[in-house]
């Protein structure tokens, strides 16, 4: 409400007064003529609340809408298959189905499951993360090592250089999902907390796949170094990789190799490891980061070899994120169980970039080191 509507209001209460009094007394006609006053005050109260109105709601960024939603109602009324409200409605898009539809993730349900993944190992955080709103779609890297500028002389003609070399990287969007099924008689009774336990059960199985996936990209069609203990692991950091790699470069292993590499000391017996005092949770080795996984995520590759890479990872490998997570129930496919089931569908590729930013090996104890090391899965 604004000054002008609070003044008319503030009239047609004044003027109500008097013409009771009028009306009390006998002086109808007087008493008549306030009534007229008073309904002509009302229709300009009228006049300017709507044009109030209009004016607030053309504002940018004011709500148009006074009722409010939020994407967890909304995506829980899905699951539990009940009609959401027009404002929810506007929260969530999707397409029809042949059992109820298929639905975007609401936006604040979506940027919580992606908070909610930094709860957890996800390669991702290593790679180049680019989003796309394309199915398919390619990115140019130039091969070969660039050789400098040429001397020349005024009037002289400057050296020709060899046609630069182009490799191109085709991407093709793939539709990752999985069916869960839950008990109806669980969604009636915990309708509390049902989206967040719904979330931590996508990310956790999101992130393994994603995981799988980089790995796997990573180490694709590369030469395995097999290196045995910390100093051939140094060695090979200062001669394989281009200096121009270990910017930004880190160590990645699993549970097996961090073993193998914080079992090593050096003469005196102190931990070649050393701890990062910005980050005392993190490791560090010629000063990069060791990060690490789970052996059932990153296997070894045999026996007491653990997977490793080494590098820019960053520059080695790309995410292409087609952003937006996709989930529908159905209430017929475990009918006879007394069952819905959620699909949730999250769409990526992942690409090899630059191959020679690091190495993949194999990582073994030192000659001499014993190291308890789980099997290859």
């Amino acid at each position: 409400m604004n000054k002008k509507m609070r003044e008319l209001l503030a009239k047609i209460k004044e003027k109500n007064l008097q013409a009771r009094n009028f009306q009390n007394e006998g002086k109808v006609a007087e008493a008549k003529q306030l009534i007229d006053e008073i309904k002509n005050l009302q229709t300009s109260y009228e006049n300017e609340k709507a044009l109030f109105e209009m004016e607030r709601d053309n504002v940018p960024g004011e709500p148009k809408n006074k009722t409010t939603a939020n994407g967890f109602s909304a995506m829980a009324k899905i699951v539990l298959r009940k009609k959401l409200t027009e404002a929810e409605n506007a929260l969530v898009t999707g397409t029809s189905g042949t059992d109820g539809e298929n639905f975007l993730v609401p936006e604040d349900v979506d940027t919580t499951i992606r908070e909610l993944r930094k709860t957890y190992m996800s390669a991702k955080d290593l790679v180049t993360v680019v989003p796309t709103s394309s199915l398919t779609g390619s990115f140019v890297f130039e091969k070969g090592v660039p050789t400098g500028l040429a001397d020349f002389e005024d009037g002289s003609a400057i050296t020709e250089e060899t046609n630069p070399a182009f490799e191109q990287k085709k991407f093709q969007i793939t539709h990752k999902g999985k069916i869960f099924p839950i008990s109806n008689i669980l969604l009636e009774s915990e309708k509390a907390g049902l989206t967040s336990y719904l979330n931590n059960w996508f990310v956790k199985n999101s992130i393994i796949s994603e995981n799988t996936d980089i790995f796997d990209t990573l180490k694709d069609g590369k030469t395995v170094k097999a290196i045995k203990g910390l100093d051939e692991l140094k060695s090979s950091i200062n001669k394989d990789l281009d200096p121009s790699a270990l910017i930004g470069a880190v160590i990645v292993t699993n549970q097996t190799g961090f073993d193998i590499m914080d079992s090593e000391k050096d003469a005196v017996g102190r931990p070649i490891l050393k701890e990062d005092y910005a980050n005392p949770t993190q490791k560090l080795f010629q000063g990069l980061p060791v990060v690490v996984f789970p052996d059932s995520q990153l296997p070894n590759v045999k026996t007491g070899q653990a997977p490793i890479f080494y590098g820019n990872l960053k520059a080695g490998c790309y995410f292409i994120d087609k952003k937006g997570y996709q989930f529908a129930t159905s209430t017929e496919y475990k009918f006879n169980m007394n069952m819905t089931t959620m699909r949730v569908i999250e769409s990526y590729d992942v690409i090899q970039a630059d191959s020679t930013a690091y190495i993949y090996g194999t990582l073994t104890a030192a000659e001499g080191k014993v190291v308890t090391t789980k099997a290859a899965a």
